[in-house]
């Protein structure tokens, strides 16, 4: 079975990138608030840019099925 390969809209990686960018920056910094680290919005949005930049470059396709 063949899979159809295509590539999202932009607008849609952007959405992904924020989402999951925000999500890990808030990951790290609940991990810092546990090991009594100070928060830092500088370190907060890189996290949250440098993620997000990286999982929107790896979702970059939509991967299906063919239906035959």
């Amino acid at each position: 079975m063949e899979n159809n390969i295509e590539k999202l809209p932009l607008q849609k990686r952007i959405l992904t990138a924020v989402i999951i960018g925000v999500f890990y920056a808030l990951m790290m910094a609940g991990y810092d608030y546990f090991t009594e680290a100070s928060f830092s919005l500088f370190k907060f949005v890189l996290n949250a840019l440098f993620f997000g930049l990286v999982m929107s470059y790896a979702f970059r396709y939509k991967v299906t099925k063919k239906k035959n």
